[in-house]
């Protein structure tokens, strides 16, 4: 044994066949592979890596509709983080994010919980019911948002006035104008989270289950210490999916406040549209991108770091 540990890496390869390859050999061998990623490599280069890179190079520029840009270094992002509104958007931005992100996971997680618990032909019914607002289009959400919560003809307005009571600016005034936002968005997107958890709650084994309810624990403590632990990792997954995507969400929160009333719900999203088209000024609505940008590659290093340390998380 001691014999067989203290052999090299060159003989283990000898031994089993692994002959060192060079890139030429893989090449030769693999060419038809090759071949059919040609095709996707290029579609990718022409339509996400080249507007990718020439993006970055437009802010620094003064790049506008229809007239070439003059480079100007530096100067759009000075404009950044000397502009007030842009500082303001950013920071609401940030607490969208984590309002929505988090809510998503805890609806999600009751949601899913919810199907693992009904029969085979409740869940189907109750799973579509609960997907349904997922799929629905994010443009069409916002306009139901805002007949549902508009104080002068919306449906909440009306159902209050039955009882006498006067409802709330939800889209106006005080601080009804964020929660209506975060609330509509995570109506929106909580079904994501449900789907994984749910896929993950049905993987766990049920002897794991079986086990636990026989050693004494109830139904809380089967949840803590069976559940929880399998679920570590998808909530990361999650968290760093719906981050990205609450970052770049655009449609919904366009359409149900479109960044009013006059700029108090401004995410970054809304004002990198208003400043490329109706500003017309494209390299400054970059370099608001890249602000965008900047936050999902935070928030990634952070997932990604805590799942290079998966196996710390379940212990």
């Amino acid at each position: 044994m001691a014999q067989r540990q203290g052999r090299t890496r060159e003989e283990i390869r000898e031994q089993y066949g692994l002959d060192e390859r060079t890139l030429t050999d893989r090449l030769r061998e693999n060419w038809t592979g090759y071949v059919f990623i040609i095709p996707t490599f290029l579609a990718f280069t022409a339509l996400f890596y080249y507007p990718m890179v020439r993006g970055v190079t437009m802010t620094f520029t003064d790049t506008r509709l229809g007239e070439p840009g003059q480079f100007i270094g530096l100067a759009n992002y000075q404009w950044l983080v000397t502009n007030d509104l842009f500082v303001y958007a950013f920071g609401w931005s940030i607490a969208f994010v984590a309002g929505t992100t988090f809510l998503q996971l805890g609806l999600g997680l009751l949601a899913a919980l919810l199907l693992n618990e009904l029969g085979e032909a409740a869940k189907d019914w109750v799973g579509a019911l609960i997907m349904s607002p997922y799929f629905a289009a994010p443009l069409a959400g916002g306009v139901v948002w805002m007949w549902f919560l508009d104080n002068n003809f919306g449906f909440m307005a009306k159902a209050l006035a039955v009882f006498g009571v006067d409802a709330p600016a939800f889209l106006a005034t005080g601080v009804w104008p964020f929660i209506s936002l975060i609330v509509a968005q995570t109506w929106h997107d909580y079904a994501y989270s449900a789907i994984i958890y749910a896929a993950a709650i049905a993987s766990i084994p049920s002897e794991q289950y079986e086990a636990a309810a026989q050693s004494g624990a109830n139904r809380l403590q089967r949840f803590r210490d069976v559940t929880v632990p399998r679920l570590l990792i998808p909530t990361i997954v999650i968290l760093s999916l719906r981050t990205a995507w609450n970052i770049a969400e655009f449609s919904q929160p366009f359409a149900l406040t479109g960044g009013g009333p006059g700029t108090r719900t401004m995410l970054l999203s809304i004002l990198t549209y208003r400043v490329a088209f109706v500003n017309n000024n494209f390299a400054r609505a970059y370099t608001v991108g890249m602000a965008m940008v900047l936050l999902s590659m935070t928030a990634a290093v952070i997932y990604v770091k805590a799942i290079s340390e998966e196996e710390n998380l379940y212990v």
